[in-house]
C-alpha cells in the first residue's frame, strides 16, 4: 500500500507541481485512496476536486463545468481579504455587531493562559465563572478560533453541582480546566427554539446562512442555507465534527426546511434525498418553516449591508423562541454546503462572484 501511495504521489506531482495544492489533496484524501480507482483519483486531482466533493455533489464529466473546484475556492481565500482574520476570530464577533448587541450572545470573559479578563461591559464580574454559571444555570466556553465545533464545551449548574458537556464535575476539578485553558471564551448560552430543541436536544442545531456581495449592485443576497443538527447526545451540529450530524438544505423563498441533505453516520458523510426524520429523536425534519423567516432574512441582510467591507461571509444562527442569535461568523464556509444541491457556477449571480475574485 505504501509504494502504491508513493508511485501516485509521483505521477500527482508530475502532473502539476501545485505542491500547495498537492499537500491539500494528499491530507484530505488519504481516507479515500484504497477505495477509489487511481485513474478516478487522477482525474479529480487534475480537476481540483476532493473525492468527497466529487461523490456528495455527483460530479461527473459531463456536468463539471457547472461546479467551483475545491482548489479554485482555496484560492480566494480570503476573499474580505484582512477582514478575514477578523470574522474567524469569534472573539471579535460582539465587537462586529456593536450597532446589534441583541443580535449576538452576551460575552463574559475571555481565559487567556488561564487567566479569566472580563469583556462585557454590562457584567459586574465580581462573583467569578461558577458565581456567573449558578445565576444563568449555563455558560458556553469555546476557542476564540476553531472549526466543526472543536473544543466546546457546556458548563451547566444543576441539583447543586456543576456538570461539564452533561459529566459532573468537582469544584476544584473544575478550576484546574479552566485554569488549563488558553484563548477561549466564555458567553451566555443561547436557548434554541422549542421545534429544534425537540429534533435534538443536546445540541444548538443552528442555520447556516451564506452571505454574499452582488458584484454589480453592492448588495448582499442569501442565495443558500441549510439546518444542522447534531446526532447521539453531541453537543456540536456540524456534520463533520466527529459522532455525525445533519445538514438539511432551505428553501430560500419559503423557510422550509427540504428533505435534501447531508448525513455522517459512521464516520462517512453520505448525501440523502430523504432527510425526513432524526435517526435518534425520530423527529420530523423536511417540511418544518423555520419560525420568523422572512423576518430574519430582511434583518440579517440590513446588517451584512452595514457591514460594508466584507464581501463574502457563512453566519451560523440560533433560531430562539424571540427572534435569533448569530454565534459565529465563517470567511470561507465549506464549499461542500455551498455546492450539494447544484454547482455555483450554474447560477450565473454566483458564478460571477466567484469567477471574478
Amino acid at each position: 500500500m505504501k509504494n502504491t501511495l508513493k508511485v501516485f504521489a509521483k505521477v500527482l506531482i508530475s502532473i502539476t507541481p501545485d505542491h500547495e495544492w498537492l499537500i491539500e489533496f494528499w491530507r484530505n484524501n488519504r481516507k479515500f485512496f484504497q477505495y477509489s480507482n487511481i485513474l478516478d483519483l487522477i482525474w479529480a486531482y487534475r480537476k481540483g476536486f476532493h473525492i468527497e466533493t466529487i461523490q456528495l455533489c455527483e460530479i461527473t464529466r459531463e456536468n463539471i463545468h457547472e461546479y467551483l473546484s475545491d482548489k479554485a475556492y482555496l484560492k480566494l481565500h480570503p476573499i474580505n481579504k484582512e477582514y478575514s482574520k477578523i470574522i474567524d476570530n469569534k472573539l471579535y464577533l460582539p465587537f462586529l455587531f456593536k450597532d446589534y448587541p441583541d443580535l449576538v450572545p452576551k460575552y463574559y470573559y475571555v481565559i487567556d493562559n488561564g487567566r479569566l479578563v472580563q469583556i462585557s461591559p454590562p457584567f459586574s464580574g465580581k462573583q467569578g465563572l461558577l458565581e456567573l454559571c449558578k445565576e444563568k444555570h449555563f455558560l458556553a466556553l469555546k476557542p476564540c478560533s476553531s472549526t466543526m465545533g472543536q473544543g466546546f464545551y457546556r458548563l451547566e449548574w444543576k441539583n447543586n453541582s456543576f456538570f461539564l458537556n452533561n459529566q459532573s464535575i468537582e469544584v476544584a476539578e473544575l478550576n484546574f480546566f479552566i485554569k488549563s485553558l488558553d484563548n477561549y471564551l466564555v458567553t451566555e448560552y443561547i436557548e434554541q427554539n422549542k421545534y429544534s430543541a425537540d429534533i435534538n436536544q443536546s445540541s444548538i442545531n443552528t442555520v447556516r446562512l451564506i452571505c454574499i456581495k452582488d458584484t454589480i449592485n453592492n448588495e448582499f443576497f442569501i442565495p443558500i442555507s441549510n439546518h444542522r443538527f447534531g446526532m447521539k447526545g453531541k453537543f456540536v451540529d456540524n456534520v463533520g465534527a466527529e459522532g455525525g450530524g445533519i445538514a438539511a438544505c432551505i428553501d430560500i423563498p419559503t423557510g422550509q426546511i427540504k428533505e435534501i441533505g447531508c448525513i455522517k453516520v459512521n464516520g462517512m458523510v453520505k448525501k440523502s434525498f430523504n432527510v425526513t426524520v432524526h435517526p435518534d429523536s425520530k423527529k420530523q425534519i423536511s417540511g418544518i418553516t423555520i419560525p420568523n423567516w422572512h423576518k430574519m432574512i430582511k434583518e440579517v441582510l440590513g446588517v451584512m449591508n452595514h457591514l460594508s467591507f466584507l464581501k463574502y461571509a457563512g453566519l451560523d444562527i440560533v433560531i430562539t423562541e424571540k427572534g435569533f442569535k448569530i454565534i459565529e461568523i465563517n470567511s470561507l464556509p465549506t464549499l461542500l454546503g455551498l455546492q450539494l444541491e447544484e454547482g455555483v457556477l450554474k447560477n450565473a449571480q454566483l458564478k460571477r462572484f466567484f469567477i471574478s475574485k
